[in-house]
């Protein structure tokens, strides 16, 4: 009998054989490609969007539009009949804090344009949202876009509720790639994950989680430009850039190492 345990089920809908389940098991694999962008924000209007008890270190802010493919063992059959379920676009935001004497990169926000992914990433504390996300993508036989150069302009924006909430813009300057990107590939992640208890005898879910990653990078770097307007549901307004802002486009392998409970959310 396949009990119903992480083991066996990470979401419903839940059948004898397991395959409609909406997000299958992992471990999952991401291969992420975009644009990205490295700024400092005001600390002070930070704070607004980073709960205690995590505290904002320099206003030091990490942003990005790009397009994910993943894969898990326990969904290769995917890959083949529904391949849909296994790409999508994100939009996230990541800030510097400090928390027990560590640094992190904690995002406040996120969105995706896929079900699978929505849920994958809530189950875990990212705080995704639904919404429609587009960027300048590059192909090898596309004259001028055939590959990240000196001198390639680049675009993306994330659109929820009938608002543009962000516009990332790149204009690389180097032909040379490097290994590395502000914050992802410096500091782990720390992820609010919350689920509240909305009726008697029902139990609220308070942790904060420190998310190891191992991310293999290879990114061009040139000038940024982010607009952030922020939407009636979306409140970005603290994360607007208050300093020059470098631009990335960057290919990402990534894979999650390792996953604790560090924590509480306190509120602000």
């Amino acid at each position: 009998m396949a009990s119903v345990s992480p083991d066996s089920y990470w979401s419903a809908p839940f059948t004898r054989s397991g395959r409609s389940a909406l997000v299958p098991r992992g471990p999952w694999t991401y291969a992420i490609t975009g644009l990205g962008a490295s700024y400092r924000a005001d600390p002070s209007a930070l704070s607004e969007v980073v709960p205690k008890p995590l505290r904002v270190v320099d206003g030091e802010v990490f942003t990005y539009v790009v397009e994910v493919v993943t894969y898990s063992p326990h969904a290769s059959e995917l890959v083949v009949e529904a391949p849909d379920q296994l790409y999508y676009h994100e939009g996230a935001f990541f800030v510097k804090v400090e928390y027990g004497g560590r640094l992190y990169a904690y995002c406040p926000f996120m969105w995706v344009d896929s079900d699978v992914s929505l849920l994958r990433g809530l189950l875990v504390g990212w705080p995704k949202k639904l919404a429609r996300i587009a960027l300048t993508k590059l192909h090898p036989l596309l004259p001028g876009f055939e590959r990240p150069r000196r001198g390639l302009r680049l675009g993306g924006y994330v659109a929820r509720a009938g608002s543009t909430l962000y516009r990332v813009r790149v204009s690389l300057e180097s032909d040379e790639g490097t290994s590395t990107l502000p914050m992802l590939t410096k500091y782990p992640f720390a992820l609010a994950r919350y689920f509240a208890g909305v009726a008697p005898g029902m139990v609220t879910v308070n942790e904060l989680l420190e998310v190891q990653a191992e991310a293999s990078v290879e990114a061009w770097r040139g000038v940024g430009e982010v607009v952030v307007a922020g939407g009636v549901n979306d409140e970005l307004e603290s994360l607007r850039p208050v300093s020059g802002v470098v631009g990335y486009y960057f290919n990402m392998l990534l894979r999650l190492r390792g996953i604790r409970v560090v924590g509480n959310l306190e509120g602000f």
